[in-house]
């Protein structure tokens, strides 16, 4: 059986374009579905229908066709507008579910985005002061602590590298060096490098 093709990754443009458009989707549908459970006849107001019409034309591009269409008609009463309106936040969650995925670092969702950067799910992202959020923050921590460590060793091997070359290359070699090699001592590890070769700071 073959398998399913990989989704394609987000550009960060129709990710923050989801990110804004979800919470204003959402705010509206709960409206409609507090009038629709008092007046599920009722009609919508003409305000309403505009607004919701143009986001349901927003939400368009993170349906399953993924494909803009005409502007679609909002359903003149309220239960019938609720069931739209629901719909389509159900399926940007869909578009969520398919173009993310989880990040174990910091213990959240993450979107699929093209540009390698880590963009959090805001939506299902761990609220401020929650025990999910103090986790992912000590995560976060341990990963730079750990970053910073390995930067650590890094620079000290390269910096015995260097020390190593210096005993063996001319060009490293010191007067009192020279000297003593004339004299039959051995070379002395005296301090100081050519001009030409770059601080150990700047690695």
């Amino acid at each position: 059986m073959p398998k399913p093709p990989k989704p394609k990754k987000l550009s960060p443009r129709l990710i923050e374009r989801h990110e804004t458009l979800f919470p204003r989707l959402q705010a509206l549908a709960r409206t409609m579905q507090a009038i629709a459970a008092r007046r599920p006849r009722g009609l919508v107001s003409e305000d309403m229908r505009v607004e919701a019409e143009a986001l349901l034309f927003e939400a368009l591009p993170f349906s399953a066709g993924g494909r803009r269409r005409d502007l679609p008609v909002a359903a003149p009463d309220c239960a019938a507008l609720a069931g739209q309106l629901s719909a389509a936040l159900a399926a940007m969650m869909a578009f969520e579910a398919r173009y993310s995925q989880w990040d174990a670092r910091f213990a959240e969702p993450v979107w699929m985005a093209d540009d390698r950067r880590l963009r959090r799910l805001k939506r299902l992202a761990p609220k401020p002061g929650s025990k999910a959020a103090a986790k992912a923050a000590a995560k976060a921590e341990m990963e730079a602590a750990a970053q910073a460590a390995r930067m650590v060793e890094i620079r000290a091997r390269l910096a015995q590298r260097l020390a190593q070359s210096r005993r063996h290359d001319p060009r490293f070699e010191t007067d009192a060096d020279a000297a003593g090699a004339r004299a039959g001592a051995a070379p002395s590890d005296a301090p100081g490098l050519p001009e030409n070769i770059p601080s150990i700071r700047f690695i």
